[in-house]
């Protein structure tokens, strides 16, 4: 294409050369030569600056062809790979030459799932599930499904608004707003190393955090995130990341958060959580890359309930009468006015406000856990670790992903049930590790190997774990199919069976999500 185009631009300059020397070759002697070398230079001055213009347009053509812009590299994907179900295209929004968006791209994920389970119920032993990790109905459901309007705004800021639509069986379609942000870009006026984001959105933390739940690989999301983050944390906030220039991607940032979302919630002050990452990776050769990184949230909880809403930001909160004066944890005893009680004592941390005798008998430490009201100082640490190779040399053809989690959380504090209460301070930690192969452009499988290590005190007997078999086709035509098997033993002695049927299609440009 590009020799044709020369072609015809070296016929455009040889006409016009004609058109402007002729007249002057009549009208002027042998002598007047140096006045044909003057339009020579002219000419050939024009042809170069043609011929430059054109080459600078064929080159943006043929990245547009090739879809060079959506497989670029994510410089928030700290070097982990470049898997096309994570960008869906990266497709931005088209700019006249002053850098101002011509309008909004407009998108909408749908997503529904057929599933069968063993067991009855899906209780993760030791821990506290909220609304957004619990398993979904069985049977024929309509899962999450998105709205999303994203924009560049001139050449300072990029802006995103998400709307999360749930539906659940027998209950009422649930609206919720799932990110409502902007990020400056290099234009903003700010050195170009430096980014800032603020606003509603799903954090930097770990790996899966910032990607919504229709960009993982499974149809579910890993115990760790269910148990700790009810499936992600987004919360209100700001956060500010700095990139070093090298030929290693290396990030650090840190943000403030007001604290209403899991694992924390019940803000009082709007400025309860802090937060700190910091990621490194890059390529291995021409067909692999690697990405590491280490990621830590800390903050207040003022009383988060076991059930309570994940993502609600601010329904977590449970009225328990009576308790505003456990800030001083030290000074619980047993008030309790009768002695037949002391085959407790080697738990002295443990507050019995009950004047009755059945308070002792109705509740066991494994209740506090997976039931009570935490109040206190919660910190998440968490490790990520992922390496992706591409045997072909093309992600796109083929890939193997091998990717890994490990996150633990220490908590400082009180937990309250009915009329008693629990100081606890402790752990509890879990981990996660998958491979996918993408063995053909449309086709992919994947295992995943789950498991969580409840708190000593909470008596669970057991480690939860859960592992997951699945296969998937995509089409950029239609969407995707998912097939997943997994199986769960979350408490001791019991194990559930599941088959899930998946499907997710995407209506209008998919923006490809901030991370």
């Amino acid at each position: 294409m590009r020799r044709t185009m020369g072609i015809a631009a070296t016929a455009a300059t040889a006409a016009i050369a004609t058109a402007l020397v002729s007249p002057q070759a009549e009208a002027q002697s042998d002598g007047d030569t140096p006045m044909a070398s003057i339009l020579a230079v002219e000419i050939a001055t024009l042809r170069e600056e043609y011929e430059a213009r054109i080459r600078a347009l064929e080159e943006r053509l043929e990245a547009l062809q090739s879809g060079k812009a959506g497989e670029m590299s994510d410089p928030h994907d700290h070097g982990h790979g470049h898997d096309d179900h994570d960008d869906h295209g990266g497709e931005r929004a088209m700019h006249d030459d002053h850098g101002a968006a011509i309008s909004p791209q407009i998108a909408a994920t749908l997503r529904g799932m057929f599933a069968t389970y063993s067991a009855d119920e899906s209780e993760i032993a030791g821990f506290q599930l909220g609304h957004e990790s619990e398993r979904g109905p069985e049977g024929v459901s309509l899962g999450h499904s998105e709205l999303s309007l994203v924009s560049d705004i001139g050449d300072a800021v990029h802006a995103a608004l998400v709307l999360g639509i749930g539906a659940h069986p027998g209950e009422a379609a649930e609206l919720e707003l799932e990110e409502a942000y902007f990020r400056t870009l290099p234009g903003s006026g700010l050195p170009d190393e430096i980014t800032v984001t603020a606003g509603r959105k799903l954090w930097s933390f770990g790996y899966l955090n910032e990607r919504h739940a229709h960009e993982d690989d499974f149809a579910d999301r890993p115990l760790p995130y269910r148990a700790f983050m009810d499936g992600a944390y987004n919360d209100d906030g700001v956060q500010v990341s700095l990139a070093l220039p090298g030929a290693l991607h290396t990030e650090f940032g840190g943000g403030l958060f007001r604290g209403d979302d899991r694992p924390f919630g019940g803000s009082d002050n709007g400025r309860a959580v802090l937060s700190a990452f910091a990621r490194v990776g890059g390529d291995m050769g021409r067909d692999s890359s690697w990405g590491i990184g280490v990621s830590f949230l800390s903050g207040e909880v003022g009383g988060t309930s076991a059930h309570a809403h994940g993502h609600g930001h601010g329904d977590e909160m449970d009225d328990h009468a009576g308790h505003d004066d456990h800030d001083d944890h030290d000074d619980m005893d047993d008030h309790d006015d009768h002695d037949d009680h002391d085959d407790h004592d080697d738990h002295d941390d443990m507050d019995d406000h009950d004047d009755h005798d059945h308070a002792d008998e109705a509740i066991d430490h494994a209740s506090f856990f997976t039931d009570g009201l935490f109040t206190g100082d919660r910190d998440l640490f968490g490790v990520d670790v992922r390496f992706a190779w591409a045997p072909t040399g093309n992600a796109r053809q083929s890939e193997l992903i091998f990717q890994s989690e490990y996150l633990w959380q220490e908590d400082d504090g009180v937990f309250s049930l009915d009329e008693s209460t629990y100081d606890f301070d402790g752990t509890s930690a879990g981990w996660y590790a998958q491979a996918v192969y993408k063995f053909a452009p449309q086709w992919r499988i994947g295992t995943r190997y789950s498991r969580l290590s409840p708190p000593g005190a909470a008596e669970a007997g057991h480690d939860p774990s859960a592992i997951a078999v699945m296969g998937d086709w995509t089409s950029d035509e239609f969407g995707q199919l998912r097939l997943q098997y997994n199986r769960e033993s979350l408490a001791s002695g019991e194990q559930d069976d599941q088959v899930i049927l998946q499907y997710t299609v995407t209506l209008g440009g998919h923006h490809g999500h901030d991370h």
